[in-house]
């Protein structure tokens, strides 16, 4: 896991997945972060990078889980996204390659013009999610890199999943 400041410098880096990340999702209230890997593992993070926890083997094998979080687990182990889990107030946060942006978008939220933002990975981004201000990629190499994106609390600041 890469943390980023703001201005795009590196912050820290944590380690945990050793395969492909397909899937990135954040919970209800944006407390707790899950990725899912190809290395079998669905990992559970703070917002600020610290690992909560590993999950292995089936769903129906993670006891003592509340039912919130053991749903978001199960989400991006079995690779689903949330609908809407890349839009945050007025924009939408894409990914292309080894590139995140960041767009506005209108009313019907389709995106406009050229990207307001962009961030490079180090690696291919295979999944992107999106909370208040924060942002989550998901890479090829094993890394889930957490990014600030401030000028996403410029528009309503609320989440649409």
């Amino acid at each position: 896991v890469r943390l980023w400041t703001p201005d795009g410098q590196e912050k820290g880096t944590l380690r945990g997945h050793s395969d492909y990340v397909r899937s990135v999702a954040w919970n209800h209230d944006g407390s707790l972060l899950a990725s899912g890997s190809d290395d079998g593992t669905v990992r559970l993070w703070t917002p600020d990078g610290q690992e909560k926890g590993t999950l292995t083997g089936t769903i129906a094998s993670w006891q003592g889980l509340d039912p919130k979080t053991k749903e978001l687990a199960a989400q991006v182990k079995e690779g689903r996204s949330s609908a809407g889990s890349n839009r945050t107030g007025q924009y939408i946060v894409t990914a292309n390659g080894d590139m995140v942006y960041v767009y506005k978008t209108d009313a019907d939220g389709k995106k406009q013009g050229e990207p307001m933002a962009c961030f490079r990975s180090p690696a291919h981004v295979s999944t992107v999610s999106c909370k208040g201000t924060s942002v989550v990629a998901g890479c090829s190499d094993g890394q889930v890199l957490f990014l600030e994106a401030p000028l996403l609390s410029a528009g309503s600041g609320e989440s649409t999943t």
